[in-house]
């Protein structure tokens, strides 16, 4: 017996909390706890909260002030979130493709970091914060075995509400949505099972627990048809083997770093930010293959500052400010941070010699 699962039915997780001391019925290989029985169209408050109350991205090339914008979608008013949003901070008519981010067992420390990242290349970023939950507690660390049911299920609720909430935007491209999770959130994102994404991205785990704890390497459950990138650092020492990616549809696969960051409770290897430049790259191929991003030109790219100053001056005199602030707005409107960052430092540069 197959269970399908959709929005306007009760979302059930597949695995109950540790102190739900009672047999649960099983359908299919499904184990449902009847008690954890989840709606989606009418959540538990802990669970909005880690939506309502999260830092979430807009990129400049979508937005009226040309430069990443962060919202909330806590009700200010009588208007919809979604449609306040389109208001203040959107261009008219724009289709944004996005990024669900599931943040590691500590917090959303990462989280600005791979915002900026992925606004370059035009994508909205969601950031569910898992801590905005009364009494939610850190579970690094030992004991994993102990508490990996229970975080598995806190972590897809979490997804699963923000997918929701997503899915009724319409200046969202729905065609291009990515699941992406780190370390703790990666071990949640590696069972996501459901539909609604067209990509999965998996930093730091090796799906070791998509099917219950296990010690050996699992795989995804991203359903077929779903791309699915998996990054890891071969010295770490828990996930550093990596998933068993058995799929190659829109380029996935996986891949292990030379180094990535240092963590005390997990050795070399583990942290994996938008400042690695191997991650990067691969994110940055993978994106073309799921889903056809392809990064803007850098109008900046083999410019230097000072040569460009003078340049202006030369040429435009006392307007060389307005040009240099004109080709900012320009690489903005393009979604070129890049550019719009070198042209800016351009105009810093020649607000100095003015004054």
């Amino acid at each position: 017996m197959s269970l399908k699962i959709t929005w306007k039915m009760l979302v059930y997780e597949t695995a109950a909390h540790p102190s739900y001391p009672y047999p649960v019925p099983v359908f299919g290989g499904v184990a449902i706890p009847t008690a954890d029985a989840f709606d989606v169209n009418d959540p538990p408050a802990e669970v909005v909260a880690t939506w309502e109350g999260a830092h979430h991205f807009l990129p400049g090339s979508a937005t009226l002030s040309g430069t990443m914008e962060q919202v909330s979608f806590d009700q200010k008013g009588p208007m919809e979130p979604g449609k306040r949003i389109a208001r203040d901070y959107l261009k008219p008519g724009v289709k944004i493709p996005a990024v669900i981010y599931l943040h590691n067992c500590s917090g959303s420390q990462h989280v600005n970091g791979w915002a900026e990242f992925f606004s370059e290349f035009g994508f909205a970023f969601f950031a569910p914060n898992s801590f905005l939950r009364p009494g939610r507690k850190i579970y690094c660390g030992r004991g994993i075995s102990r508490t990996i049911d229970y975080r598995m299920k806190m972590r897809t609720r979490e997804a699963l509400y923000a997918l929701h909430q997503v899915k009724k935007l319409p200046w969202i491209d729905q065609k291009r949505l990515i699941l992406m999770g780190f370390s703790e959130g990666a071990f949640a994102a590696s069972g996501f099972h459901y539909d609604g994404f067209i990509a999965h991205i998996l930093l730091a785990t090796a799906c070791r627990f998509t099917h219950g704890f296990s010690k050996s390497p699992g795989s995804p459950s991203a359903p077929n048809g779903v791309a699915v990138l998996n990054i890891g650092g071969k010295e770490d020492r828990l996930y550093g083997r990596g998933c068993n990616i058995r799929r190659d549809n829109g380029g996935s696969k996986k891949i292990q770093l030379e180094y990535a960051g240092t963590d005390r409770s997990v050795g070399k290897g583990h942290i994996i930010t938008s400042e690695h430049p191997e991650a990067v790259a691969a994110i940055l191929k993978f994106l073309e293959a799921c889903c056809g991003i392809t990064p803007p030109k850098n109008a900046g790219e083999g410019l230097d500052v000072s040569t460009e100053v003078m340049k202006l001056l030369k040429e435009f005199d006392s307007m060389a400010t307005f040009f240099a602030q004109m080709r900012a707005d320009d690489a903005a409107s393009k979604g070129d941070e890049k550019g719009k960052k070198f042209w800016l430092n351009v105009l810093e540069e020649l607000e100095k010699l003015r004054n």
